[in-house]
């Protein structure tokens, strides 16, 4: 099984292998660094352009895959609450494609402020500011921090892909999205 992924963060490396892993056994996993357009998306419909375009651009620099990933973190509003949230974007080699979410966690109004009025492109930022950390997204994400290492940023990758996979698992029941 092969698998190219539209990234070189290694916390979200961590979760797309565990959740491919855990569906299909052992596989060979490759990463390509991708730029999105928007380095903190806001909302859901821009947090899925940025995961599509990783596993769409993944999936072009690579001659052979069998899925091909795009995980993307952002900020959505669900009444007054900031939540912070992982979008993927799996795609096979058939056309087949599926989206899934990970569990999602409420912002601190000082960091989306941060954001919003403060300055800062995106919560990394923000975070590393507030924390006195380098890059935490790539280090167990903000989540580690806000959840005393509870609960991690590999382990929201991991899920949010593992439920792109449910359409996988069950192509018969998802014929529309899956080819």
């Amino acid at each position: 099984m092969r698998v190219i992924a539209g990234t070189t963060n290694p916390s979200k490396l961590v979760g797309i292998r565990r959740a491919f892993e855990a569906v299909y056994g052992a596989i060979e996993l490759s990463s390509i660094r991708v730029e999105t357009p928007n380095p903190q998306p806001l909302g859901l419909l821009e947090i899925l352009h940025g995961a599509k375009l990783r596993a769409e651009t993944a999936s072009k620099s690579v001659n052979v895959f069998d899925f091909s990933v795009g995980v993307e973190a952002g900020i959505i509003q669900v009444g007054d609450f900031y939540i912070d949230v992982q979008l993927a974007y799996v795609m096979d080699n058939k056309g087949g494609v599926s989206i899934g979410l990970s569990p999602g966690f409420p912002l601190p109004r000082a960091f989306t402020d941060g954001i919003f009025r403060g300055g800062y492109r995106e919560l990394e930022e923000v975070a590393d500011a507030y924390y006195g950390t380098k890059d935490i997204g790539e280090k167990g994400g903000l989540i580690k921090l806000l959840s005393k290492s509870m609960v991690t940023r590999e382990d929201l990758t991991f899920h949010a892909t593992l439920m792109a996979l449910i359409t996988f698992m069950n192509r018969e029941l998802y014929e529309g999205n899956v080819r």
